[in-house]
């Protein structure tokens, strides 16, 4: 279906986003770094998409997390925000219970 192809594309092109501007700090496939792990059922569970949208978009005061979005100085459009949030939900089904993914805890071996 068209939509099944828009999602492959789109979380295609967020994975190559998210690879070249998320990855060094939230870890490789979101796995844990210096930032909050992504990739943990928690995080996934409880942020729905605009609130992802939203944190990358505008980044997140107090933190060093950026705005990556163009409105608040960043350099993704609004489409591109999109691919990276979809690739973030793709991780989503086998996404593990990472705890202290708040603090970039890693999954337990």
């Amino acid at each position: 279906t068209a939509l099944r192809a828009q999602t492959t594309s789109y979380t295609a092109i967020g994975h190559q986003l998210f690879n070249a501007n998320g990855s060094q700090c939230h870890g490789k496939e979101g796995a844990g770094g210096s930032a909050p792990t992504l990739n943990s059922r928690e995080f996934l569970k409880s942020s729905p998409d605009n609130q992802i949208g939203a944190l990358i978009s505008g980044g997140v005061s107090g933190t060093e997390m950026p705005a990556w979005g163009l409105d608040y100085g960043g350099t993704f459009t609004d489409e591109q925000v999109r691919h990276v949030v979809t690739y973030l939900r793709s991780l989503e089904a086998k996404a593990p219970s990472i705890p202290g993914w708040r603090q970039g805890d890693k999954a337990a071996p």
